[in-house]
């Protein structure tokens, strides 16, 4: 298998891992007690166990992606070049595009959505979310403020620390033995079913003793500009084996040998975590003691990275050759996550007066946002400057073909 081929597996990881996340947002306007007011609906327990599962595994598998390319890209550019395109497709998107979506757009879908019932309608939604219920359910503005976006904060966090320890290890260690037990470590933990037992335990450990661990929802996805301590280990230890695979990516390659047996143990550790926890979202901890503590912190976390090698092996096994659907959901999943909020808050304020059956709306809120998104993409952002900046490049446009020279007349 080429080195080129391999990289269509892993960049198709990192981009269904965003993409998932349009699934994963549509899904909890169907959740019980969810905490943001102008995001609710009717509950479903099936909708829950979705959420549950995407919830589990997406983010690990973005930042063990986004570790291995980052270090790609370092490598073939440099510190400074690295910096610059960082800069520019991590920060400017956080720091220019985040205040607009945030605070233009994602108003703007909800005012549009209440709209088609009304002014009484959006009066009447305006002030549920006014409520001191909802205030108290939502948190603070400054609790929220990264939003959906939290992730490229922690990114850049990731990306800070490890030039850090890189030029400190270069400094300290030049003959490069540490590296090369780095090397050994990664090789014996990728080289069986051990793996996820060894690489979870210690964030296990960690999140069993911490008294204000919510085990529903498992790892934060925390919205605040303080760092979160379990996020950091969690998504930092996924950020830190990717870029250290990056160095033997055939590791990687050779999850694609056993990944139907990661499936089935992600599969089973899942079941194992909900019969303990339940199908209820729980938005608060702690909810367990004891044992069911323990055993429950252990599933879930090995059950993260069983779900991760599994979807690793299995776009490696699948998708390992370049195909132009996918490569064409890559280029626009980074855009689609920043603006998704929009539309499927527009679709869930739209839809919340009809009594249908659940599974109909998220079909609708799923369906409808998609084609928005992608023909937004396609107009908007694939030729464009904002292109330039969300994928490293502004793609050509299509020429079209030169007309056709005219037949010569029958003589």
């Amino acid at each position: 298998m080429h080195q080129t081929d391999r990289f269509h597996a892993l960049d198709a990881v990192r981009a269904y891992a965003l993409l998932l996340g349009v699934v994963l947002h549509s899904a909890a306007a169907f959740l019980k007690n969810f905490p943001i007011p102008a995001w609710t609906d009717t509950p479903s327990t099936t909708a829950a166990v979705i959420y549950y599962v995407i919830h589990v595994f997406r983010m690990s598998a973005f930042f063990l992606m986004a570790g291995f390319f980052a270090r790609m890209v370092l490598e073939r550019r440099g510190v400074r070049e690295f910096v610059k395109d960082r800069g520019k497709r991590i920060a400017i998107p956080l720091f220019l595009f985040g205040p607009v979506v945030l605070g233009v757009l994602l108003p703007l879908g909800f005012v549009l959505g209440a709209l088609a019932h009304g002014v009484d309608y959006l009066q009447w939604l305006a002030k549920q979310m006014q409520s001191p219920q909802a205030a108290a359910q939502g948190g603070g503005v400054l609790d929220n403020i990264l939003a959906h976006l939290w992730f490229l904060y922690y990114l850049l966090i990731f990306y800070a620390l490890a030039l850090g320890l890189r030029a400190l290890v270069r400094t300290l260690d030049p003959r490069a033995s540490l590296a090369r037990c780095c090397d050994r470590i990664v090789a014996f933990l990728m080289g069986g079913i051990w793996g996820p037992v060894l690489i979870a335990l210690p964030i296990a450990a960690y999140v069993w003793q911490l008294r204000s661990w919510t085990e529903w929802l498992g790892l934060p996805a925390p919205q605040s500009l303080i760092p979160n301590t379990a996020a950091m280990l969690g998504y930092g230890t996924a950020f830190g084996l990717g870029w250290l695979l990056h160095r033997q990516p055939q590791r990687l390659m050779n999850l694609q040998k056993h990944w139907a047996i990661y499936f089935v143990l992600a599969i089973a550790l899942t079941i194992c975590c909900l019969s303990i926890i339940g199908t209820t979202p729980l938005w608060k901890g702690p909810n367990l003691e004891g044992s069911a503590r323990i055993a429950y912190a252990a599933a879930y976390m090995i059950g993260i990275w069983c779900w991760v090698f599994a979807a690793v092996g299995a776009a490696v096994r699948f998708l390992s050759k370049g195909h132009p659907v996918t490569r064409y959901l890559a280029d626009a999943s980074y855009w689609v996550y920043i603006m998704h909020m929009t539309t499927i808050l527009f679709f869930i304020t739209l839809l919340r007066p009809y009594h249908w059956y659940w599974a109909i709306k998220f079909v609708i809120i799923v369906g409808g946002s998609m084609p928005i998104l992608l023909l937004s993409y396609h107009y908007f952002v694939r030729f464009t400057w904002i292109g330039a900046i969300l994928n490293g490049r502004r793609h050509p446009r299509p020429q079209a073909p030169p007309p056709a020279s005219a037949a010569p007349a029958p003589g």
